[in-house]
């Protein structure tokens, strides 16, 4: 008996570990307004474009696609920093 519930268990745990990590994954993706950081100030700055929390490809600003948008962090206007990447 003792052979054949200890397998049973490791099976039963090793699943429930693996929707939960399939659950968490999930939950992490978000949208949130994207930032870009000004250069002359360090300041964030709002640019009403929506990004996503985890993806692949940088999410870009449509007016200059040389800008990588990222996710305020912080209450202070110059705390910004989260790379943000492209809603798909």
């Amino acid at each position: 008996m003792k052979k054949f519930m200890i397998p049973v268990v490791l099976v039963l745990m090793g699943t429930g570990a693996a929707f939960a990590t399939k659950a968490n994954s999930n939950s992490a993706k978000a949208l949130v307004n994207g930032y870009r950081i000004d250069i002359e100030s360090g300041e964030c700055f709002s640019t009403s474009q929506q990004c996503e929390t985890v993806g692949t490809e940088p999410c870009q600003w449509i007016a200059d696609p040389n800008v990588h948008l990222v996710e305020r962090t912080s209450v202070n206007p110059t705390m910004c920093g989260n790379e943000l990447f492209k809603a798909q």
